[in-house]
C-alpha cells in the first residue's frame, strides 16, 4: 500500500484548491506526531488503519480551526479513541523509539 499524500487527504477532506495546502500538511504532521505520542507506537503512513487515524485527525481539526463557533463541540469523539487504543495495543505495530 503506497504511503498517506497531501493528495489523499485533500480528497478525504473534499478539498480541490491549492491554498491550504500548507495548513493541510501541518495538520498531517501534526496528527502524526499526536498519534505517535498517544500510542508509543512508529507512524506507519502505509498502513490502512494509521492513514484512516491521520485522516481523521486532520479531518476534525481542519473543520474545526474556528472554536469559537457558538455550540460547536470541538472535542475528537469516539472514532478516534477507538483508533488510538486500536493502534495502542496491537502487536503488529512497532514501538516508537525513544530519542534522549
Amino acid at each position: 500500500m503506497a504511503a498517506l499524500s497531501l493528495d489523499d487527504v485533500k480528497l478525504y477532506l473534499r478539498v480541490d484548491i491549492n491554498d491550504d495546502d500548507g495548513l493541510i500538511q501541518d495538520l498531517m504532521d501534526g496528527s502524526i506526531k499526536y498519534l505517535e505520542r498517544m500510542t508509543g507506537k512508529a507512524s506507519d503512513t502505509t498502513d490502512g488503519v494509521w492513514k484512516m487515524a491521520i485522516k481523521y485527525l486532520c479531518s476534525h481539526w481542519y473543520e474545526n480551526r474556528d472554536d469559537t463557533v457558538a455550540g460547536r463541540d470541538a472535542k475528537v469523539d469516539h472514532t478516534i479513541d477507538s483508533l488510538i487504543t486500536h493502534i495502542s495495543l496491537c502487536t503488529d505495530y512497532a514501538d516508537k523509539a525513544v530519542s534522549p
